[in-house]
């Protein structure tokens, strides 16, 4: 079968027998390429699918979510046999609302979904669904904890419990936040956006400000897990969406670093040479998940000759972090540095913050499989590809190598223009009489 008129994009894929029924049911963030393992697969089971295929339908999705939720609710639909021979049901997870008062979201196995209000799936990939979760759970907070207990449980001072444990939330409104989880989960995405919409308009015009923009936190948190991972980058590059989607990236960055704070300024830094000639450091500046283009920096190096990224990385650092009073703009240390390259830039950077008794967090992010360094970290960190964490990262990264690389050539210009000496108006005209003369 022809496969390259499929799309490289990311969706969901059925393939059907010859009368027309479904047989298996896969998503993938490549369609195109995932039909080719298929199709190339020694695996017995994955012979027999494509001995019996005779037609492919594909459904092209933004995200990997959707594209999660729509294989769950197209295998529940079809139960396609395929699903069930290529890996046993059993271990599928599914996510269960159960028949009970402020019903918890839970993930299940096929067994324990007897006293199901609802259920969703199954899912194949266990991972996936965990994670899937996760990020709901901080959309629509749900009940961890038991009711009525006298505190407030540690879930709801992480703002994935709305606080059904203190008395925080009615029922009313504890169900309404459940049946806009259920809603999204059947993959009605834009009917409950265009729902939370009228919701916050309606709240607006009675001047209800505080659910006004709690809804719209909740609308702009929807679209972001909601994006493509192209979208995610132009996000983050020009800040499209608005303030709210930059602040839930910096809090997912919060995270995943496990930082003490949000890391509202974040500074970036890289060494550029030629040959070991025109050394120069870049400094960029990050506020609010923003580039702060006025307190960029660019440092030519003063004390290192020749090739040395590390000696030149520490001739910068100090320099910057040593003498916070000569520049206003820098008299605000950052909540974290972010360092281009690997172990041995990020040990530089641990030595001077120590040396200058500074309690900064710092990393270090190696383009190579973009492996994040971590101090006392035995092993280097990998963030997903499509986390906004890691495209903040990556953008923080590349902005500080564009400008050390801008500074760098613009150096090197400088270094082949012929000095010229100044010429008074009245010797240009003298030459101009004598070559006149002659």
């Amino acid at each position: 079968m022809a496969l390259e008129k499929f799309s490289n994009k990311s969706g969901v894929y059925i393939l059907k027998d010859k009368a027309d029924k479904p047989i298996y049911i896969g998503k993938a963030l490549n369609i195109k390429e995932r039909l080719r393992s298929h199709f190339k697969s020694t695996n017995v089971k994955e012979k027999s699918l494509v001995s019996r295929t005779a037609k492919i339908n594909t459904i092209l999705v933004e995200s990997e979510i959707e594209a999660l939720i729509l294989e769950a609710n197209l295998i529940k639909k079809f139960k396609p046999i395929f699903n069930i021979s290529l890996k046993d049901d059993k271990d599928y997870l599914y996510i269960k609302i159960p028949k009970e008062l402020f019903p918890r979201v839970l993930i299940a196995r096929k067994r324990d979904l007897k006293n199901s209000k609802i259920y969703f799936g199954p899912f194949p990939s266990a991972s996936s669904v965990r994670t899937t979760l996760r990020k709901l759970r901080k959309i629509f907070p749900s009940r961890f904890c038991k009711i009525g207990q006298k505190r407030a449980c540690l879930s709801f001072h992480l703002g994935l419990c709305p606080g059904v444990c203190i008395g925080k939330i009615s029922e009313e409104n504890y169900l309404k936040n459940i049946n806009d989880l259920i809603k999204f989960l059947k993959g009605q995405k834009e009917e409950l956006l265009r729902k939370l919409d009228r919701e916050m308009q309606a709240a607006s015009k009675k001047m209800r400000f505080e659910e006004a923009e709690r809804i719209k936190r909740t609308i702009d948190a929807l679209r972001y897990v909601t994006l493509s991972r192209s979208d995610i980058g132009n996000y983050l590059k020009n800040g499209t969406l608005g303030k709210d989607l930059r602040t839930f990236g910096l809090e997912e960055l919060k995270e995943v670093l496990h930082l003490p704070k949000i890391p509202g300024k974040i500074e970036a830094y890289d060494i550029s040479n030629f040959a070991g000639k025109e050394n120069v450091g870049s400094l960029v500046v990050f506020v609010d998940g923003k580039p702060e283009k006025s307190l960029y920096r660019r440092f030519k190096i003063r004390e290192v000759e020749g090739i040395n990224d590390y000696a030149s990385l520490e001739e910068v650092l100090e320099r910057r972090l040593h003498n916070t009073q000569g520049d206003a703009s820098f008299s605000q240390l950052p909540n974290l540095i972010v360092i281009d390259g690997g172990k041995g830039q990020l040990g530089v950077a641990v030595k001077i913050l120590e040396n200058l008794d500074l309690k900064i967090p710092v990393i270090a992010l190696a383009k190579k499989e973009e492996k994040i360094f971590i101090p006392k970290r035995p092993t280097s960190l990998k963030l997903k590809l499509d986390s906004a964490s890691l495209y903040l990262i990556q953008h923080l990264r590349d902005e500080a190598h564009r400008f050390a690389i801008s500074y760098h050539r613009l150096l090197r210009r400088k270094s082949f223009i012929p000095k010229v000496e100044k010429t008074s108006l009245k010797e240009v005209e003298i030459i101009n009489i004598n070559e006149k003369t002659n």
